[in-house]
């Protein structure tokens, strides 16, 4: 029986929400901005879930405890078996690492909390998103927020008689001129955050409550609905990773299916009979299960063949997630939803928290056996370990910094009873040299001061704009650089960064950085336009800092770039264990090697023969004329794409080991 309320339209504008989301996880460049579908089931959620909720509390008859048992007859059912079905799958087949993160937000999503779990984690550091297949659910932790506070809120407005439609208008007002005002200064969370998002929902919840008045013309319906279908389908298409977003280019897919709606609720349109036709609603009504199956299967499928599917691969993958939702709504959405199958609250309630308890309890074995290595072959564990082979003291010296902005007290190793007589300079690169430093300089009997912050090269006024995380090394280079200065027990100063992101950006193949929005670079007043010379720009102020030292009696030792691999090598290793796959060719083609750094060595080698530097050439034992190897002594070179891991790093101690014999020597001549 369909309810009298039921608006096929807005199944109709379902499917015009998730097909665009499915066809950009797919990677169809055609469409770039396909991720604004979820903003139009934003907009769809707030004006059905608010018509609900008002029209109840206009009658009497709204229960905030019936409200939520339907809650849970409608997301739960279907988000727990994806969840448990996913973690079943990626036990098998994900390295520890991988399904460690995978199990924590497996637990975070369970909790309606996954947006808060993604938005702590974003960062440099963070897993790509093609290693999280439960990425998506943030989009529910959204909702079920916002349905925490919207019912409560309607009822004490009732019961004090104002007006709903006038004080959710203030409030979503308030919501997206934060939206608008700080999307580029806090990316991450207008992103992933409710107050930065609830505008996108309230907007839904407007039209619910007749702020607007009905559109009784044909003329206008045509006219708002084509309007509102061209906002959608064009943000879709020109909206791209690079756009600001939401901010002010959320409007146009959020007001695109305000519109649509607004319409579709006073009379027929074209675009609502479009919407309306049996293929748009199937694929409407599917819409959540779709939602909830499509991103785990292109996950898995690209993480197991470590490579993105082509459009063969990509229409099959479409198949198998459109015909995994139609089960998900037909087994599991639909007896649920059935009356018929409802139980008194009580049930409900108990039922549903021992199924989130046991999912919950499934992912936490997970997150405290880090993965559940024990499951691999003894030499896939041990490659495994690799992607936690850390330096020590990480904490205090690199990650607590960052969040604590105190540059100018570096950390100490090797001997740290003496004053520091080398110093070491540059991003994340350069906590990832300790291992190689620490023990030879213990040795010796000298100490190592160690200043770092990722994505800041050792460069004053130059500046890292980074979309999708705050972002400044100016502090840290002003401080970091006058407390180098000071230090009259310098000798040897040793500054490592990984030049290509900043003449290049993120790594353009592989999968481990292919999602991430442009890293740009600048002065403080702006980043340089899109036709600039970046590394020239990059050369030039590391030339202009490595001549600020000269005359001051240090020695520099400049660390050639190293391989980026694209890709994580412990993962790649231990995947193919995992498939009973030949071990793979982990291994680097020369020709990206030189596409990403030739300039630079040919800059750097200048540099050496001008200021008398001291060249450290780990590429030159990495690399031969065909490719560089990301192995070392057949164990992974890193602890994920481009980081040296702390074995590594320790077996290139010989490396450095004449930059050393440098320091203690000219410390002898001064004794």
């Amino acid at each position: 029986m369909v309810h009298p309320d039921y608006r096929p339209d807005i199944d109709g504008l379902r499917s015009l929400a998730v097909i665009p989301v499915v066809f950009f996880h797919l990677g169809l460049t055609w469409m770039p901005g396909g991720f604004v579908g979820v903003d139009v089931f934003f907009v769809i959620s707030g004006f059905l879930i608010t018509r609900i909720i008002a029209r109840e509390i206009g009658s009497g008859s709204f229960s905030i405890l019936d409200f939520y048992v339907r809650r849970i007859h409608r997301i739960l059912p279907a988000l727990l078996v994806m969840i448990a079905v996913t973690l079943a799958i990626t036990s098998a087949f994900f390295a520890p690492i991988d399904l460690y993160n995978a199990a924590q937000s497996a637990a975070a999503a369970v909790l309606f909390s996954g947006n808060i779990l993604f938005y702590l984690e974003a960062g440099y550091f963070d897993a790509a998103s093609y290693q999280k297949p439960l990425l998506h659910t943030w989009s529910l932790g959204i909702e079920e927020q916002f349905y925490i506070f919207l019912p409560l809120l309607l009822m004490l407005l009732a019961r004090l008689r104002w007006r709903m439609d006038i004080f959710v208008a203030v409030l979503t007002a308030v919501s997206l001129a934060l939206s608008v005002t700080t999307t580029v200064s806090q990316p991450t969370a207008a992103y992933y955050l409710l107050p930065w998002r609830a505008w996108e929902l309230g907007l839904g919840a407007l039209l619910a409550l007749g702020f607007l008045p009905a559109w009784r013309s044909r003329l206008v319906r045509e006219a708002a609905t084509c309007c509102g279908l061209l906002l959608i389908l064009g943000s879709a298409l020109v909206i791209t990773r690079q756009t600001a977003f939401p901010g002010w280019a959320a409007l146009a897919p959020t007001i695109g299916a305000a519109l649509i709606i607004h319409a579709g609720s006073a009379g027929e349109s074209r675009v609502g009979q479009l919407l309306s036709t049996a293929p748009a609603v199937w694929i409407g009504r599917l819409s959540y299960s779709l939602y909830l199956w499509h991103w785990p299967v292109i996950v898995v499928f690209v993480y197991l063949r470590m490579a993105f599917p082509d459009a063969a691969e990509a229409t099959g993958l479409f198949a198998l997630s459109l015909a995994l939702s139609w089960l998900s709504w037909r087994y599991v959405e639909q007896p649920f939803r059935n009356p018929a199958a409802a139980r008194g609250r009580r049930t409900v309630f108990v039922t549903a928290g021992v199924a989130m308890a046991a999912v919950i309890a499934g992912a936490g074995v997970l997150v405290v056996s880090k993965g559940f290595p024990g499951r691999l072959p003894a030499d896939a564990q041990r490659i495994a370990a690799f992607s936690l082979d850390y330096p020590d003291r990480m904490p205090e010296c690199f990650w607590d910094v960052i969040d604590e902005k105190s540059w100018s007290e570096p950390c100490h190793f090797g001997d740290g009873q003496v004053p520091a007589e080398i110093a070491v300079w540059g991003d994340s690169h350069a906590p990832a040299l300790m291992p190689a430093l620490d023990g030879a300089a213990k040795d010796i009997g000298l100490s190592v001061a160690l200043y770092a912050n990722g994505g800041c090269p050792p460069i004053r006024n130059f500046q890292v704009y980074w979309v999708g995380q705050e972002h400044d090394c100016l502090d840290f280079v002003t401080q970091s650089y006058q407390s180098i200065l000071a230090n009259p027990n310098l000798k040897l100063l040793v500054i490592m960064v990984r030049p290509a992101i900043y003449t290049q950006g993120w790594t353009p193949y592989g999968l481990a950085e292919r999602d991430r929005t442009d890293l740009l670079i600048g002065d403080k007043s702006a980043p340089l336009s899109s036709e600039a010379d970046r590394t020239g720009y990059f050369l030039e102020g590391m030339e202009q800092t490595i001549r600020s030292f000269q005359g001051t009696g240090t020695k520099i030792a400049l660390v050639y770039p190293l391989p980026e691999a694209g890709f994580s090598v412990p993962d790649s290793i231990v995947r193919n264990a995992i498939l009973g796959a030949e071990p793979a060719d982990v291994s680097l083609p020369r020709t990206l090697y030189d596409g990403r750094t030739s300039d630079v060595i040919a800059a750097y080698d200048r540099l050496v023969e001008a200021y008398d530097l001291l060249p450290v050439r780990l590429d030159q034992m990495l690399c031969d004329d065909d490719s560089c190897s990301l192995t070392l002594d057949g164990d992974p070179l890193y602890r994920d794409s481009n980081h040296l891991n702390k074995t590594s790093a320790q077996r290139l101690a010989p490396q450095f080991a004449a930059a050393l014999r440098l320091a203690r020597q000219e410390k002898h001549v001064e004794n």
